[in-house]
């Protein structure tokens, strides 16, 4: 594949579309990801360990079909799998008993627990649904963006207040600080929903809208709650 052939990526997803100029070849059928559950069959297909070993096929269960993943400090949605997924499987597909495509493997959890117990069978998939989403913005613009306020920030928990979320820091020139955003500022609630983790906050920024869309931040600063 030539340069020219790479249409655009998404660097927090890891996934990267390409145009292959072939017409001699059968394309995947796309499932939907929303429909998988706990416990359904899984074949999962890639090159482990580099292409000697590619086209290898494992098989297990849907591990549990939502599961939150903190990624690069963004929390994203993944399909958990125990069908073995080893260095090398990603960019492979994650397939159905119907053959459909529910996702694109990208990850595994490994190594050993603090108590020396090793850590097996717990792999990971990009929902195809998400996947399709990139597809179509990588198509129309050739880039990904995504909303977000443009702070780094901590959940703290006093037994004397709400939940929220610490703004450590305010990035320069983003729509915290163009709205007055102050480092030390704790972030309550997000149109009138109460903050009770990054998680939950990260959530929030991507359900509320696209890029320009104007959020109601409840503050506290200096113990006086502002908006």
């Amino acid at each position: 594949l030539g340069h020219d052939a790479v249409i655009g990526g998404d660097e927090l997803q890891d996934i990267a579309l390409l145009k292959v100029d072939r017409t001699d070849l059968s394309p995947a059928t796309l499932g939907d990801s929303d429909q998988v559950r706990t416990g359904e069959f899984a074949i999962a297909i890639g090159s482990p360990l580099g292409d000697e070993l590619s086209g290898t096929t494992t098989y297990g269960i849907i591990s549990y079909a939502n599961r939150t993943l903190e990624v690069d400090g963004a929390y994203l949605s993944m399909i958990q799998t125990d069908a073995a997924i080893n260095a090398g499987n990603s960019g492979g597909a994650l397939l159905n008993v119907n053959g459909e495509v529910i996702g694109i493997n990208s990850r595994k959890t490994s190594g050993s627990t603090s108590s020396g117990s090793t850590i097996e069978g717990i792999g990971f998939a990009i929902p195809i649904n998400d996947v399709k989403d990139i597809v179509e913005e990588l198509i129309a613009t050739g880039k990904i963006t995504r909303p977000g306020l443009g702070i780094t920030g901590q959940e703290v928990h006093f037994s004397n207040m709400d939940p929220g979320i610490l703004v450590v820091s305010v990035n320069e020139g983003s729509p915290a600080e163009a709205a007055g955003m102050k480092q030390m500022d704790i972030i309550t609630a997000i149109d009138g929903k109460s903050l009770l983790s990054m998680q939950q906050g990260q959530a929030m920024e991507r359900l509320s809208g696209e890029v320009g869309t104007r959020l109601a931040l409840q503050l506290l600063r200096d113990g006086e709650s502002i908006s």
